[in-house]
């Protein structure tokens, strides 16, 4: 049985769409083809990839399992179909439960839920919303919740008969968003947990791997950012040479964050060493494949620091495959995003260890949430609680192993005792055997006095 896919154009192949996606049947399946272009100028291409990676196997099984009240559903059918066909898919193929709540549907993840539930939640309702905006859906977004009305300027403000303050001018407390949910399925026993990755050594596991495989200098650079800085995969590959310009530091370059639609909002940090990479990078390697050669004093601001061969922008699906084989060859599975989750792992160990007091703890944890542009600064506070697991088994461990060292030492003198006492005894007993009788036998023989 087929499957949606995906593929780009060939550079010289002349069509309005960069990237198709085709049907089980390898016909082009213009919904998803214009849901890519249209999400591709407001996000991330390595976040428009994941979506499309997730509904794509959805629009297949889709295609031939949706029903209806008896019917057959196509995808822009009426809100309560699509509704009743997500249902289906996420009970039969996404091991959900799901159970009715009022204006809302709540959905229970259990043992043999994927991972995924979250994200193809929100990949088919920002799905519909694209289909909405490019007039190729007639009917209102059926994965929101029409009931939701939460709306920022219906909120009152301190002041009487005035709208609420914005949040820049810092008179009022700011509103908090993060539980507000439009969504109609909202999954309500969900735990974020974070990847606590404790090897030291893996970068340079990593590292060594792309050596053996004569890594390109741009994916060894690449590759490097991901563990210096912390930061996306994605915000790593649309960086510039203005973006470092504008930094007045030469070891930090401008960047994006998620959801700040690629405005740079924060700074990320490279070595020395990464930073010579960098620049021999763009002075050899890029400059031979770019249309227009420019060293790094000569690059124009606004052109991509990584490219392909052919000159254009390195794209996360082509990073992807190039990191796959890295990975494999590491004899390991990680995929790009596991960096940042080593990173926050490392620099939270590093603040524990160096630190000389709690105040200055907490002050280095401040300087990690602001680096890190987390909108949350409980973000860390996962972190830290999971750390903190680590840490205990780390020492629970290593109570075992002194335990175990302990046991071994323990035995060992207690046999040696043994030995020892057992020869001086039989030693003992043979000398006095003739001269004093056994306790037992002189309280016998006293016995008989009485």
């Amino acid at each position: 049985m087929g499957k949606f896919f995906h593929a780009y154009c060939p550079a010289d192949f002349d069509s309005k769409y960069k990237l198709i996606v085709f049907d089980d049947e390898k016909k082009p399946f213009i919904p998803l083809t214009e849901y890519y272009h249209d999400q591709v100028k407001r996000i991330g291409e390595s976040s428009v990839i994941s979506y499309l990676n997730t509904l794509e196997p959805f629009f297949n099984w889709f295609k031939h399992n949706g029903s209806y009240q008896r019917r057959s559903v196509v995808w822009n059918d009426e809100p309560d179909a699509i509704k009743e066909v997500v249902r289906q898919y996420l009970v039969t193929q996404m091991m959900c439960k799901v159970r009715g709540r009022e204006q809302h549907e709540g959905i229970y993840l259990t043992g043999k839920s994927p991972k995924t539930v979250k994200l193809f939640l929100s990949s088919i309702k920002s799905f519909y919303r694209s289909m909405i905006r490019l007039k190729m859906y007639e009917y209102s977004n059926p994965l929101a919740d029409s009931a939701f009305d939460y709306q920022v300027n219906d909120i009152k403000g301190v002041r009487q008969n005035r709208p609420k303050m914005p949040k820049d001018a810092g008179t009022e407390e700011p509103v908090v968003y993060r539980r507000q949910t439009d969504s109609y399925f909202k999954i309500i026993n969900e735990k974020w947990v974070p990847e606590i990755i404790g090897d030291w050594d893996l970068p340079y596991r990593i590292y060594q791997a792309g050596s053996n495989i004569h890594w390109s200098l741009r994916d060894e650079v690449i590759i490097r950012f991901l563990f210096e800085t912390g930061a996306r995969i994605s915000e790593i590959l649309e960086l510039t040479l203005g973006d470092y310009r504008k930094r007045s530091n030469i070891h930090e370059l401008a960047a994006s964050n998620k959801g700040s639609y690629k405005r740079r909002v924060k700074f990320i940090r490279i070595s020395s060493d990464t930073l010579k990479l960098l620049i021999k990078y763009v002075n050899t390697e890029r400059y031979e494949h770019a249309s227009s050669p420019a060293t790094f004093n000569e690059l124009d601001d606004q052109a991509p620091l990584f490219i392909t061969i052919k000159g254009d922008s390195y794209k996360y699906s082509a990073f992807y495959s190039n990191w796959n084989k890295i990975i494999n060859n590491a004899g390991i599975k990680l995929n790009p995003h596991k960096a940042r989750h080593w990173f926050v792992t490392s620099m939270l160990r590093s603040i524990y260890d160096e630190s000389e007091s709690l105040p200055q703890i907490e002050d280095k944890k401040k300087q990690l949430v602001e680096y890190m542009k987390w909108r949350d600064p409980d973000t860390l506070s996962v972190y830290e609680h999971y750390y903190d697991e680590q840490k205990f088994r780390d020492l629970h461990e290593q109570m075992q192993e002194n335990y175990l060292k302990r046991e071994q030492e323990f035995f060992n003198t207690k046999r040696s005792l043994n030995s020892d006492n057992k020869m001086k005894k039989d030693t003992s007993l043979h000398l006095n055997e003739p001269q004093t009788p056994e306790d037992w036998l002189l309280d016998f023989y006293e016995g008989m006095e009485d």
